[in-house]
């Protein structure tokens, strides 16, 4: 199934890009999406990458997750449909 993933604020700088387009099996959950992403990407972008978003083999709960515009709380892994768009974000804090 094709998902896209769209990456926001300090994720977007860090990947080199906005959006990404992945092929993942039938049946794919979020971690299984995310870890092909990240082996997509160029080797000087998934390892940073990689320490921003996952933490011991599952997603950061510090990342903002939405799919199809529904938020996804920090400890589900939902199985995803095809046409899927996973858009991720990291907090931004100012001050």
């Amino acid at each position: 199934m094709k998902l896209t993933l769209e990456w926001m604020s300090q994720l977007r700088d860090v990947a080199g890009s906005a959006q990404q387009i992945i092929e993942c099996g039938d049946g794919s959950h979020l971690t299984e999406a995310l870890e092909r992403a990240l082996e997509e990407l160029p080797g000087d972008c998934s390892g940073p990458l990689r320490t921003l978003v996952m933490s011991n083999g599952r997603r950061h709960p510090a990342i903002l997750v939405a799919i199809d515009g529904v938020h996804i709380s920090p400890d589900a892994d939902p199985p995803l449909t095809d046409g899927a768009t996973i858009l991720l974000s990291s907090p931004i804090a100012g001050g």
